[in-house]
């Protein structure tokens, strides 16, 4: 095994010819969770696309690695991709329910999905995932359709499915966004199990701070494509730098029931192509220099990395 189960060297994604990822660089060790947040519009769930070489509206790889287990996965061909999704790269997406067809059992959707990567579908191997996971009905829940189940539920089969799979690396886009408070609860411990039993490597894509603070060994923050502050869990949550990451934090309501604070305006949709801070224009902190200093994300302290000058002189 590589000494990283997934690496993303200097990535950056294209829509035609604009820019929506640039320059995004990250680890993810083995046995590690590592979140990636950021408002919507941000790129997250481009990013987990180009991981998986989902090529979807157009989008390409122009520059940068993918690299699993020490193998360059960036430009595979179509067969060479399927063979590995699935087996060596799980995905938990945000919504399961378009995931499976509601009106076939759930053991005809897994058979059907393990058969196509090669595998053996195994009925008590299924049963026996569900119960260390702790499912209700664990025996006979095979027998269900997705209609019949919640969307909590829905969200730990497929989580059961990808276990089945035994992947190095699991991919999860905003696997608890739907959910209410309970369900988010429990598909995350769900996941920190399978990472402590199993060995899983975790990318888990989120808006939610909140869930990144229960799950995650290393946090990366994301704003308009590129990645302003990233590193250990703690550090990042309790020492922010980058005004986007103390947003983010205000945003969210304090234990003294001090109210949130919001944060006005949107991420550039061309935040990519800008050669100076793409927050600019909603940061308090702003200057002239932020404007034209070219991005650079910098090892601020040991494991702590930013993008912004302001937070760090």
């Amino acid at each position: 095994m590589a000494e990283n189960i997934l690496e993303i060297n200097n990535l950056t994604v294209t829509y035609g010819q604009f820019k929506i990822i640039t320059e995004v660089s990250f680890k993810v060790k083995p046995k590690e969770i590592v979140c990636i947040a950021g408002e919507s519009g941000c790129g997250k769930s481009t990013l987990i696309k180009a991981v998986l070489g989902l090529k979807q509206l157009g989008a390409q790889i122009e520059e940068g690695s993918v690299i699993l287990d020490g193998r360059d996965i960036t430009r595979l061909g179509v067969e060479e991709r399927r063979q590995i999704l699935g087996t060596e790269i799980g995905y938990v997406p945000q919504n399961t329910r378009g995931s499976f067809n509601n009106i076939r059992s759930y053991e005809v959707q897994y058979k059907e999905t393990m058969l196509a990567h090669g595998l053996p579908f195994v009925k008590a191997d299924a049963i026996d995932v569900f119960k260390k996971l702790n499912f209700p009905d664990a025996d006979t829940i095979l027998e269900y359709q997705p209609w019949e189940m919640s969307g909590g539920m829905n969200q730990r089969m497929a989580i059961g499915l990808a276990v089945l799979q035994k992947p190095k690396l699991m991919l999860a886009d905003e696997a608890t966004s739907v959910l209410d408070v309970t369900s988010q609860k429990e598909v995350i411990e769900e996941l920190s199990k399978l990472r402590d039993e199993l060995g899983w490597s975790i990318l888990f894509i989120t808006h939610n701070l909140g869930v990144a603070s229960h799950i995650a060994d290393k946090l990366g923050v994301m704003y308009a494509g590129r990645m302003v502050e990233y590193g250990a869990i703690r550090k990042v949550l309790d020492h922010p730098i980058h005004p986007y990451t103390r947003a983010l934090l205000a945003a969210i309501p304090g234990k003294d029931r001090k109210l949130p604070q919001g944060l006005e305006g949107r991420p550039p949709l061309d935040g990519a192509e800008w050669t100076g801070c793409n927050f600019v224009p909603r940061c308090r902190f702003a200057c002239e220099a932020c404007k034209t200093k070219k991005y650079q994300l910098i090892e601020v302290e040991p494991d702590h990395f930013a993008s912004c000058s302001e937070g760090m002189e």
